[in-house]
């Protein structure tokens, strides 16, 4: 090739953000096709709840239409786990380092509730401190928050 010559190599496209930026303090990870809170449930409210009232929280912000969508829940224990990265660095709310992109809103609670349940009194909580679930149960507020999260529709436009 003469020095004058552009090389007509291909490059891949630009690799996509993971997660971006969404209206009213959402986030956007298009791959997933999800939208999360930027805040958890502890950091909306300032408090702690149980399962079960993170599920309530999760149907009345729904009905609101939070950020002008319906269908928050709790998320998945596998979702729950992807928000998990070691590559990432957030805060939780005691101001302790935890594995979470830092496009969510620092000071959340580092157990999240997830929308597993067993044996109707049990439900699965993960930890974004060492990257573990347990089994909590249901009533107990005990550092109880999840960040709510929604399936993106093809109706939202959002992709």
């Amino acid at each position: 090739m003469c020095p004058d010559e552009k090389s007509s190599e291909v490059r891949p496209a630009a690799v996509q953000a993971r997660f971006v930026e969404g209206e009213g303090d959402t986030v956007i990870e298009r791959s997933k096709r999800l939208m999360w809170m930027k805040n958890d449930t502890y950091q909306l409210t300032g408090k702690w709840m149980s399962w079960i009232q993170v599920r309530d929280y999760a149907e009345e912000l729904s009905k609101q239409k939070y950020a002008g969508y319906a269908g928050w829940r709790m998320p998945t224990t596998a979702e729950a786990r992807s928000l998990y990265d070691k590559v990432e660095l957030n805060k939780d709310h005691w101001g302790k380092e935890v594995p979470v992109h830092e496009i969510f809103n620092a000071g959340f609670g580092f157990l999240c509730w997830t929308s597993e349940v067993r044996n109707k009194i049990q439900a699965i909580r993960f930890g974004y401190r060492r990257g573990l679930t347990t089994f909590d149960d249901v009533y107990r507020a005990s550092r109880g928050a999840a960040r709510l999260v929604r399936d993106i529709q093809r109706e939202d436009g959002l992709l």
